[in-house]
């Protein structure tokens, strides 16, 4: 029997177009099942794309509060659930501070509740706001826009011809998964990746700790009943100190700080200054030789026993100046100058004091000046 070369072509050419066709199917077949799976991730894009939209709005509120974008992004490199639990607590802690002393935190007391180690500072850096930096964690598409979208399978190929055989095809439809656009900048492929990725990466590659979440930083909020009973055993306190039983041991304490030795002229200065604090109006002021007058003696004891009385009433409470505020705005000032005063030895300068260093400025009087009342009185008094 001969060979028929016609049959043998047409068999040729059918086993071919069968081959042909199974290729396209099988490449056909991918790209719909990838679109498919694109279709069930599209909730997991969208979630995540809320997520970092609320992360970034969570950053943007403490960063107008005036914590420091580092510190935020300290937190927010832990994921969404460190970054909220840091902002609830700076939040309610302003709040609450607001609420008692109609005063906001500073930005110093603001950054001392979210610190970072000092080594996060130059990584923190590296990132031009805090949008960019939530991108890094929340890597919703790839760059891809300098691949260009082919048209035709043959095209993308490269091979008019192989294209048309089908060889290629499933590998062709994976580039045009990598480069077609299904929402925003997002490809159909970096879609489904996302499904074998965590929420949140860290920008850092986990190279710092976790950061600490502390509920009790920042200034601790003074409550009613415990402000109420230091402000009580204060105004009990200072009535004691100025005209009850420790008066006169506090008065005499009070001008030996004055290095007023003289007997005579402390029981004089102590009568003095009793009656000026009882009747201030019938006293009659004269400055004494270091230009103080028993009216300035009288002011300065009370501000002092005032300050005292309170120092005693909140012993043991361990207040800052953040929770003296809270208590009476009235204490920070008379802490500044008494509690310093206490810390460095240095007497306050009186007016007559100030007045002479202004009139001659001189080095022998600058050094007299500091000798007595510190650096930091000169500084102040000279506007330095």
């Amino acid at each position: 029997m001969g060979f028929n070369a016609q049959a043998f072509a047409t068999a040729f050419l059918e086993g071919q177009a069968t081959d042909i066709k199974a290729r396209f199917a099988k490449a056909e077949k991918l790209r719909e099942e990838e679109l498919a799976k694109a279709e069930r991730n599209l909730p997991l894009y969208k979630k995540r794309l809320q997520q970092k939209k609320n992360m970034l709005s969570m950053a943007n509120t403490l960063d107008k509060m005036g914590v420091d974008k580092e510190n935020i992004m300290y937190f927010a490199k832990d994921g969404p659930e460190s970054l909220k639990a840091i902002h609830n607590i700076i939040l309610n802690k302003q709040r609450e501070y607001k609420g008692v002393t109609g005063d906001k935190l500073s930005e110093e007391q603001l950054n001392k509740m979210a610190k970072m180690p000092q080594e996060f500072k130059e990584a923190a850096s590296e990132y031009k706001s805090l949008a960019d930096f939530l991108d890094q964690g929340y890597k919703l598409s790839v760059e891809n826009d300098k691949a260009e979208k082919p048209e035709t399978p043959e095209i993308m190929s490269g091979n008019f011809f192989m294209g048309l055989m089908g060889y290629g095809a499933k590998e062709r439809v994976k580039e045009r998964l990598e480069t077609e656009k299904f929402v925003g900048d997002t490809t159909i492929a970096d879609l489904n990746r996302l499904a074998s990725q965590q929420d949140f990466l860290d920008p850092t590659g986990g190279t710092f700790d976790p950061a600490v979440i502390d509920p009790s930083a920042g200034p601790r909020i003074i409550d009613d009943i415990t402000r109420r009973n230091i402000l009580t055993k204060q105004d009990k306190l200072y009535d004691r100190y100025t005209t009850g039983s420790d008066s006169n041991a506090k008065l005499l304490a009070f001008l030996d700080t004055k290095n007023i030795k003289d007997a005579d002229k402390i029981a004089t200065l102590s009568s003095s200054i009793m009656m000026a604090m009882e009747n201030p109006q019938n006293v009659t002021d004269t400055a004494d030789i270091s230009g103080e007058t028993i009216s300035a003696y009288a002011r300065e004891f009370k501000d002092k026993m005032q300050y005292e009385a309170f120092e005693d009433a909140s012993l043991g409470y361990n207040l800052g100046k953040a929770e003296i505020q809270q208590i009476n705005p009235a204490f920070v000032t008379l802490d500044d100058k008494y509690g310093e005063k206490r810390s460095t030895g240095f007497k306050k300068p009186n007016a007559k004091a100030i007045a002479d260093l202004k009139a001659n400025p001189s080095e022998d009087n600058k050094n007299s000046f500091i000798k007595h009342f510190g650096l930091e009185a000169y500084k102040q008094v000279m506007g330095e």
